[in-house]
C-alpha cells in the first residue's frame, strides 16, 4: 500500500500585537485543503508557502537557507492565498518556470511580504480547492488549471 501523500502550509497571519504570528497546518486528505482554503479566508491570514512531503529535497546551491551547500531545501515553490473572495497559486520546480494562474480579469492584484499576484491571477476559491487536491494526490504541477508566466 502506498503511504498517504501530505503537504505542509505555513502563512503569517497579520495581528498588531504579534508580530511573529503565524499557522500551520499538514494536509492529508481532500478534505483538509477545504479546511485549509477556510483558514486562508480568515482576517489577516497571508499567503501559505505549501512544502509537499512526496517531493525531492535539494542541496541550497545559493545559500537561501544558510552556506550555500550545506542545506537541503524543497525542489518546489508553492504558495497559495485567499483574497477578497479569489484563490491565488504560484508554482515552480525544476522543470516548470515561477508561474501564477490565469484567473478572472476582475480579480484584484494581491501583494504580500512573500508573494505577489497579479490582477487577473485569481480564481474562484473552488478552482483553487480542486488545483490544491491535485498537488497533494500527484505532488506535481496541477494540470487541471491554466497557467502563465509570473
Amino acid at each position: 500500500m502506498m503511504p498517504a501523500m501530505s503537504f505542509t502550509a505555513v502563512w503569517p497571519i497579520n495581528d498588531d500585537n504579534d508580530a511573529d504570528a503565524a499557522d500551520e497546518m499538514t494536509v492529508t486528505a481532500p478534505e483538509d485543503v477545504d479546511t485549509l482554503l477556510s483558514r486562508l479566508a480568515e482576517p489577516g491570514a497571508g499567503p501559505a508557502v505549501i512544502e509537499h512531503q512526496e517531493r525531492e529535497l535539494i542541496v541550497d546551491t545559493e545559500g537561501l537557507l544558510g552556506a550555500p551547500g550545506t542545506t537541503k531545501i524543497p525542489d518546489h515553490d508553492v504558495a497559495a492565498a485567499i483574497h477578497q473572495g479569489f484563490g491565488y497559486l504560484t508554482y515552480a520546480d525544476p522543470e516548470h518556470d515561477y508561474s501564477t494562474l490565469e484567473g478572472d480579469p476582475a480579480s484584484p492584484e494581491y501583494r504580500s511580504e512573500y508573494v505577489d499576484y497579479p490582477a487577473g491571477a485569481g480564481v474562484p476559491v473552488e478552482v483553487l480547492a480542486t488545483a490544491l487536491k491535485e498537488f497533494l494526490s500527484t505532488a506535481q504541477r496541477p494540470g487541471s488549471v491554466t497557467w502563465q508566466a509570473a
